[in-house]
């Protein structure tokens, strides 16, 4: 089951080349270059090589340039982003070689531009304004799914669909990832049972809806099929902002936590990694100086795949201060491993250099990056990460609030981080709520710290539901000033009702102690995935796939999300007062459901927004302990500061 399954994912990469490859032959002539941009080139990858696009026609090939362009010799095709100030950068590129040469009449056109992932309105408008209508062709290119990893997809979407959604309120490329889902019918077959929770999950389904319904052949009913994933949960990134903004101590969130990350890859540059290149820099003077006086390490590139790294497939969903006992008694069995060879015979020696050597000289240069981003981890988060795990799990469970406020203001005055204090407060504000004034002296320090000019992120914010709307009423100002002691926000009431908050029945005992790393609080790993939030909280979309998986009839799932209401829907119809009516409609054959409990046991899950490494390793962790098989999918792997970092660009 999972290798065919696995096949039909990867399949979405040969479609992908299949599509790439019509728009080349659809292009007349022999001779072509192709300018990628450069957000564009690592995801690429995934889909072709160099020696793809030279066997399709492609001669040259260029990174884009704005400033110096490359000479022009034949065609010029361009694969972009749907950027609008990209495309104008390209336009005035295209006038500036149309000024240096006689323009062709034989009517083929010299400039081609693939837009990723879909061709906005406003383009035909400006390439009209622009005077290159008859110039210029435009073709739309998307390569759907990319296998980021066993189970892990990603749409690798630029611009990112959390800034141009929740931020921006621009849905535009919302179609795109309708078209995407349409195809991923055609492939693995429409499940029966499909979960969506949110605004724009919903409104995509619909999207895809009308896509197949306006077919000019009607759509195959797959009712009868058996779907590769029995059930889908769609999900928008702004019902659980809590999995996104709490810090995992999960080693793969790490990595991204503290490292640049894009399509698979991180590049491991400990002395201007995530953490040191947005922290005010007056506050970095004696660690600048003291790594002035070091040798600059070599920037190292580590790829988060199972495939390529057994060291990160053993590591990348455990708790961190596992990964750094384990890391250590490895480094110590490659030492003892070196040393026999100078005790061996020549025989002995020639086999050890010719078959084992390699190996063991692979595995060390493997193990040695693996330290080196451990060491940095520690050495930037380990200092204060216990404390702001308490603050963390203090704003969860609405305590001690006093505690939580002068937590960020000292973090602000003494440590402050250009996004991660942001962020802090906005975990506050989803968890226990902010008062105006609350927000309005943050902003107001923040401001001081930073500078004036980034006053519209928090309008931007506030957009997204992250922070609170400014210019509220006055009464607000009143009420928050009354001392009300309240239990419970509306965020522990959805938590407790859907229990996010694990109990200690979730745990099972465990015989072995892991040895703790300096700085990393430990905690018992057990069968309950909130071990990625060191046990304070179960992500989201891992508890809505237990749900589905231990269900053994509807009401199973009515009973535990029906508090939901209207916002929970299945296959279109919504749990609650509905529910009887979707039971019986089942029951008579109008419409197809799920058997309960649903075998086989495949779910797939995607996040409108971007989807987190700590929601990854909790849906492997119910892999591991049900025999599930769970894809998660997203348009872009995030960590809780890329969501603060899209509302300043």
């Amino acid at each position: 089951m999972d290798s065919s399954l696995d096949k039909k994912l990867n399949g979405f990469r040969q479609i992908a080349q299949e599509k790439l490859q019509n728009i080349f032959c659809s292009i007349p002539g022999s001779q072509k270059d192709i300018i990628i941009e450069p957000s564009l080139i690592k995801p690429l990858e995934y889909v072709c090589g160099a020696s793809w696009l030279k066997n399709k026609g492609i001669d040259k090939i260029y990174k884009l340039d704005i400033v110096n362009p490359p000479p022009k010799r034949h065609q010029f095709i361009y694969l972009i982003t749907a950027d609008l100030l990209t495309f104008k950068h390209v336009l005035d590129q295209i006038s500036g070689y149309e000024s240096r040469e006689s323009r062709n009449d034989n009517g083929l056109k010299s400039y081609h531009l693939i837009i990723f992932p879909t061709i906005l309105h406003c383009f035909d408008e400006l390439l009209e304004s622009e005077g290159l209508y008859g110039v210029v062709e435009l073709y739309r290119f998307n390569w759907d799914f990319i296998s980021l990893d066993s189970g892990v997809l990603s749409l690798e979407y630029t611009p990112k669909l959390y800034r141009e959604i929740f931020i921006k309120g621009d849905t535009s490329l919302l179609g795109s990832v309708a078209h995407t889902f349409r195809l991923y019918n055609m492939v693995l077959k429409r499940p029966h049972m499909i979960l969506t929770y949110g605004e724009q999950s919903e409104a995509m389904l619909n999207m895809v809806h009308r896509i197949e319904n306006s077919r000019s052949a009607p759509f195959r009913d797959e009712s009868k099929d058996n779907p590769d994933f029995t059930a889908m949960i769609l999900v928008d990134r702004d019902k659980d902002y809590a999995s996104a903004l709490l810090t995992s101590v999960v080693y793969s969130s790490l990595l991204l936590e503290l490292f640049q990350y894009k399509s698979g890859y991180v590049t491991i540059d400990v002395e201007n990694n995530r953490i040191v290149k947005e922290k005010l820099k007056f506050l970095q003077i004696s660690k600048s100086e003291a790594t002035d006086t070091k040798s600059k390490k070599d920037i190292a590139t580590l790829r988060m795949h199972s495939g390529s790294d057994n060291i990160y497939k053993e590591n990348r969903y455990r708790h961190f201060a596992d990964v750094v006992s384990l890391l250590s008694s490895q480094a110590k069995s490659l030492g003892v491993e070196s040393k026999t060879y100078k005790e061996m015979k020549i025989n002995e020696m020639k086999e050890f250099v010719s078959n084992k050597l390699p190996q063991v000289t692979a595995q060390k240069k493997e193990l040695f990056k693996h330290l080196i981003a451990c060491e940095a981890i520690v050495q930037e988060l380990g200092a204060t990460f216990e404390r702001h795990q308490t603050i963390e799990e203090n704003m969860l469970h609405n305590e001690n609030r006093k505690q939580v406020i002068a937590y960020i203001e000292e973090m602000l005055s003494t440590d402050a981080h250009k996004f991660n204090t942001i962020r802090l407060m906005c975990l506050l504000h989803i968890t226990c709520g902010v008062a105006p004034d609350e927000a309005s002296k943050f902003i107001t320090n923040y401001c001081n710290a930073f500078g004036h000019q980034y006053l519209t992120v928090f309008n931007k914010l506030a957009n997204a539901k992250l922070f609170p709307e400014l210019g509220t009423s006055n009464r607000t100002n009143i009420l928050s000033s009354i001392s009300i002691p309240m239990k419970q926000t509306p965020f522990q009431i959805d938590a407790n009702k859907l229990k996010l908050f694990p109990t200690e029945s979730n745990d099972v005992p465990d015989t072995q102690t892991p040895t703790k790393s300096p700085g990393i609080p430990l905690k018992k790993d057990s069968t309950c995935s909130s071990y990625v939030f060191n046990g304070n909280y179960i992500p989201l979309v891992a508890q809505l796939a237990q749900v589905i998986l231990k269900a053994n009839n509807f009401d199973d799932i009515s009973t535990k999300l029906a508090h939901l209401d209207t916002q929970i829907k299945i296959s279109g119809k919504s749990i609650g007062d509905k529910m009887k009516t979707l039971s019986l409609a089942i029951k008579r054959g109008d419409m197809t459901g799920p058997n309960f409990p649903v075998r086989p046991k495949t779910i797939f899950i995607f996040i409108v927004g971007g989807v987190t490494y700590a929601e990854i390793a909790a849906c492997n962790l119910i892999e591991r302990f049900t025999g599930a098989k769970i894809v998660l999918a997203s348009d872009s792997i995030i960590t809780g500061s890329d969501l603060i970092e899209a509302a300043f660009n």
